[in-house]
């Protein structure tokens, strides 16, 4: 389930010196990892008054206010290694070398660990009615007929609504309300197969055309983008240099496949000029570190710290790797030319309503998204 790393920090004691118990330079460091692993779901039992386990059945839980669930279980290891630092050379930082780092590593095993309760569908694989055949389901007061599907809580039979959303991994390019600064608007709402983590959003906008010296060099209408953590809305051609397009050329490549097609070439020239001024892939990096949660830190700070929220962030469905750049820049490419084709008027926006962009999340997305928010809150109490 997942792997957690928590380090003490040290306490600060005014009565003792530096590395006294106070955590100096010399003073042990603790890390405590915690590892999540095998997960155990029982059949759904209730615990008497008196402390007594018994199972529970779907017809005592209506008639007893009693939300049918069972016990989670984990297996929890715990490492705690503690760091005492090698004894170093001479003030000089002659003589006598350094001594390497002494760890002490020390595992326990919390075997079946009790988490909490999961409801339990009626008739799934884990309900207590699971393997009943129609003859036994009378003398526990249930109905041959009745499909299961629904919950049980407090006594109330509960059934989960399917939940509408736009379907993930899809590019949709929409015409925003008349009035705003953005002509068109292309969105990417990326999500990793099977992933736990929330969906990461990408939208591609194209300004309004101004007259005289408006969006680009030329006049016409520049393109930009907003990415997941940055703060504000860059030229989609200093997200090209950051993932690693060096040319001008190399970047057309990834959005115009025809170099003969003089009008879709002309519409990217206000974005080309508005980022003129970044040709090289740090400086790119640098421009969206700048725009991150941290502008006031080092350079260097800056570029690793925008280089792994591009790895991570943006598209994460194709890939989180260090080596999928090139993919993104193909795919971020093939979005702008979605956007530009809706633009000249060669294709149509896409309908927000239709069935065909809409998924429907039933009980087992829906229960696992509150699963996780549920989790990732004991894993930080």
């Amino acid at each position: 389930m997942g792997t957690f790393t928590v380090t003490p920090q040290d306490q600060h004691n005014p009565t003792e010196g530096p590395g006294a118990g106070g955590g100096g330079p010399g003073a042990p460091k603790t890390e405590v990892t915690v590892r999540f692993g095998q997960v155990y779901l029982s059949r759904p039992t209730m615990t008497e008054a008196d402390g007594e386990t018994a199972a529970l059945f779907p017809r005592e839980a209506r008639l007893r206010s009693l939300t049918y669930a069972a016990p989670l279980y984990v297996d929890v290891q715990k490492t705690t290694r503690v760091i005492t630092p090698g004894a170093g050379g001479g003030p000089d930082g002659e003589g006598q070398a350094a001594a390497e780092d002494e760890v002490d590593e020390e595992a326990e095993d919390y075997p079946k660990v009790y988490i909490g309760e999961v409801p339990v569908m009626l008739r799934s694989a884990y309900c207590a009615l699971a393997d009943t055949s129609e003859a036994d389901l009378a003398p526990l007061g249930e109905c041959p007929f009745d499909q299961g599907g629904y919950f049980i809580v407090n006594g109330s039979e509960k059934v989960l609504v399917a939940q509408e959303r736009m379907a993930n991994n899809h590019v949709y390019v929409f015409k925003p309300p008349a009035g705003g600064k953005y002509a068109f608007l292309a969105e990417v709402r990326s999500q990793s197969e099977g992933a736990s983590r929330a969906t990461s959003s990408l939208s591609i906008k194209l300004k309004e055309a101004r007259g005289g010296g408006g969006g680009g060099g030329s006049g016409g209408a520049a393109i930009v983008a907003s990415l997941p953590y940055i703060n504000a809305d860059v030229p989609v051609m200093v997200v090209f240099r950051a993932l690693g397009l060096g040319t001008d050329r190399e970047v057309m490549e990834h959005i115009a496949p025809d170099f003969g097609d003089a009008e879709l070439l002309e519409a990217l020239r206000p974005s080309l000029e508005e980022a003129f001024p970044i040709q090289s892939q740090e400086t790119a990096l640098d421009y969206l570190g700048k725009r991150g949660s941290h502008p006031g830190a080092l350079r260097a700070d800056r570029i690793a710290w925008a280089r792994e929220t591009l790895q991570k962030e943006l598209l994460p469905h194709i890939g989180v790797t260090p080596y999928a750049d090139t993919k993104k820049a193909y795919f971020f490419g093939y979005v702008v030319h979605r956007l530009l084709l809706v633009a000249l008027g060669r294709r149509g926006p896409d309908d927000r309503d239709h069935y065909a962009h809409k998924r429907l999340d039933l009980g087992g997305p829906l229960l696992a998204g509150l699963f996780r928010t549920l989790f990732r809150k004991l894993v930080r109490d």
